[in-house]
């Protein structure tokens, strides 16, 4: 007789599914969690990273369910390689901040719009006013080097930078991002993501300007916060 086929619980990770998931609508016996195919505030009243949070902390998905689910036993085994959607985060995070640093090492503002000129372009100075004020705030010649103060405070420039500009800020703006708790609810992080992901006219030689590497951690950034910070 063949051994039956079992799958890992999104949750727990434990193979207690007789049906692969996701979308078999089975309850795991171990966390409670139901394999909602949309995962997501569903028929579970939180969220899968939530509910692995919570397995974690007390031992179910819910705390209403702490009465009905079962201890593991040395008979259940998790998945192998199975990881919880935080360590995945994490791990995501660390090996995007190297590749954003890589991509951008040595880029350099050259006589791009700064964060300060930005800023008094909005505040409709004339271009050469602006300039003149960029060249005593700014001082910075790597981006790395840009305060992180600066980078919470200046929320809405984005518009206003030029292509070169824009290729030296925006390594700072997302490395900040990945680093500094407070991101996911500042506008910093809001607007940032609207200009990466802008398609306008106004936005297509901020775009051109970055190479392929550079495009490319620009795109798996987009994807990291999508999936994990929003």
């Amino acid at each position: 007789m063949n051994a039956e086929i079992l799958y890992p619980c999104p949750c727990c990770g434990y193979m207690t599914l007789n049906q692969e998931p996701p979308g078999t609508y089975l309850i795991c016996p171990i966390c409670f969690w139901e394999d909602d195919a949309e995962q997501d505030f569903s028929s579970n009243r939180v969220s899968l990273r939530q509910a692995q949070r919570n397995f974690i902390e007390f031992g179910a998905c819910e705390r209403e369910w702490l009465k009905d689910v079962r201890h593991p036993t040395s008979n259940d085994q998790r998945a192998p390689g199975w990881e919880t959607i935080d360590i995945l985060a994490e791990k995501t995070r660390l090996l995007l901040i190297e590749k954003i640093t890589a991509a951008f090492d040595g880029v350099s503002r050259q006589n791009g719009i700064s964060l300060h000129a930005a800023r008094a372009l909005d505040d409709y100075s004339s271009l050469e006013e602006a300039k003149k004020i960029g060249r005593e705030m700014d001082r910075d010649t790597q981006w790395q080097e840009v305060p992180d103060k600066w980078l919470m405070q200046f929320q809405d420039i984005f518009p206003f930078l030029d292509p070169k500009g824009f290729r030296y800020y925006i390594p700072a703006y997302m490395v900040w991002s990945l680093k500094e708790p407070k991101a996911s609810s500042s506008n910093s992080l809001s607007s940032l993501m609207w200009a990466l992901e802008n398609k306008s006219r106004h936005f297509q030689p901020h775009l051109e300007i970055l190479n392929q590497e550079q495009l490319q951690v620009v795109s798996d950034y987009i994807d990291f916060v999508n999936n994990y910070i929003y």
